[in-house]
Order: C-alpha cells, then structure tokens, then sequence
C-alpha cells in the first residue's frame, strides 16, 4: 500500500509540475461518488486522478455553465505506462463520459478551456462527478 501512495503521489507531482510549467493548474485526487466544481478563465487547468479506475466502467459526468467551452482530456496509467485516451469536447451543458479499462490503473482526466472561446467567455464553471 505503501508504494502504491508513493507513487500516486509521484504520478500527482510530476502531473503538477508538468502543467504548472504551462498554465495555471489545480491538480486533486479525487473519489467515486464526489461532485467537484471549478471556475476556470483563460490559461487554466484542473486534473483528477482516480485511482483504481474500475475495469468495469467508469463514468463521467459534467455540467458546464455553458457549451463548447471546456474540454476534457483523458490518460490512462497503469504498469507504470501512460496511454493518451484523446480529448473531448463538452458540447452541451450536460456531458456523460467514461469508459470500461482492461487493466486496474489511475484515470486522469485534464479539464481545460477550448482554444478560442476564451475571448467570448472569460471564465466557464463546471462541476464533475465520477461513478
């Protein structure tokens, strides 16, 4: 148990340290069953890593205060390998997501502004939930 926090805490650092260089990140461990809500402008980020993803099926769901503004941004690390699953567009205010993964792992989802829809809105709230 020891090893795996050391490195959660490693994956939840360097993911950090990574988007800290470029933008103005918030990075949060997160839970099943939790709702998290943000606000962000122009240059901002937010990261959620769910550990212990379930190979079953894990859903996203997002409410946004406004569509085509926020986008979504999936990784899937596990056996110390980190896939790029690809970005999703919120294209409404009610977005459900997820998906079913072969081998337990940590899912990290990178919530970030749509280029380009910062200028007609300067900051979009949302709110996500992991099931």
């Amino acid at each position: 148990m020891k090893k795996l926090s050391a490195k959660l805490f490693v994956l939840v650092l360097a993911m950090s340290l990574m988007f800290s260089m470029t933008a103005s990140a918030s990075a949060n461990v997160v839970a099943y069953g939790m709702t998290y809500s943000d606000t962000l402008t122009a240059g901002q980020t937010s990261a959620y890593f769910l550990s212990n993803a379930k190979t079953s099926g894990t859903s996203v769901k997002v409410t946004a205060s406004t569509a085509n503004a926020i986008q979504l941004h999936y990784y899937w690390t596990y056996n110390n390998t980190t896939l790029d699953l690809g970005t999703y567009v919120v294209n409404s205010t009610n977005y459900n997501g997820g998906a079913a993964y072969y081998s337990p792992g940590t899912l990290t989802t990178v919530v970030e502004r749509v280029p380009g829809s910062t200028t007609p809105l300067p900051s979009v709230s949302y709110s996500i939930t992991f099931n």
